[in-house]
């Protein structure tokens, strides 16, 4: 199944102070959008609006042209983000994490689709802060989703990383899904040809 995403009108404030004043955009099926922006505009709250876990003030998330709550039950399986606040159960290893996820996978699959099959039977305490970001990524091959929502995932990576990311990123774009992404690389705007949004 393919799904569109579309906001209109989201408005989010903090202590008065607004941060996203009535964003509207749409993504259809096959296509990217690219947050773009200084640090502070909005792209991680806009994010944390889409996937419920920031409630916006006002305005309307719609999935295939119906009204979404991002919070919702439903959303679950529509919807899922790798944002700056990626958390690991400290117990449980990364190839733990993957079977939680889906228990029919192979956690090495994953993990190579990314470079990190090698850490399969780390605990999150134990890796670098480039094979987290690796590890969290590899969960976007597993998890049930239509729309993806990433926060900079070019950050802590370094140029093989990168390289691999493109090369999935296309390949989900290439099956009909939809990726939201803030970013502040030129590199991966245009290495998946994105849309662009830019937030002030």
């Amino acid at each position: 199944m393919t799904t569109s995403l579309a906001v209109r009108d989201l408005t989010k404030s903090y202590a008065g102070v607004p941060v996203l004043d009535r964003v509207s955009f749409l993504t259809r099926p096959g296509r990217a959008l690219a947050l773009r922006g200084s640090n502070g505009a909005g792209k991680t709250t806009l994010l944390r609006c889409l996937n419920g876990s920031v409630r916006a003030d006002a305005g309307e998330v719609l999935l295939d042209g119906a009204p979404c709550d991002p919070g919702g039950a439903a959303a679950w399986t529509s919807i899922y983000g790798v944002l700056d606040d990626f958390a690991w159960f400290p117990e449980l290893t990364v190839g733990d994490h993957l079977f939680m996820l889906d228990p029919h996978i192979e956690p090495t699959d994953a993990l190579g689709r990314f470079g990190a099959e090698h850490l399969v039977d780390r605990t999150a305490a134990s890796l670098s802060s480039g094979q987290a970001r690796r590890a969290a990524l590899a969960t976007t091959v597993v998890r049930p989703w239509d729309v993806l929502l990433l926060d900079e995932p070019e950050q802590r990576l370094d140029d093989d990383g990168l390289g691999l990311l493109v090369r999935e990123l296309k390949m989900f774009l290439d099956k009909g899904r939809c990726v939201v992404l803030s970013t502040h690389s030129d590199e991966l705007h245009a290495a998946i040809d994105a849309d662009e949004l830019r937030l002030a």
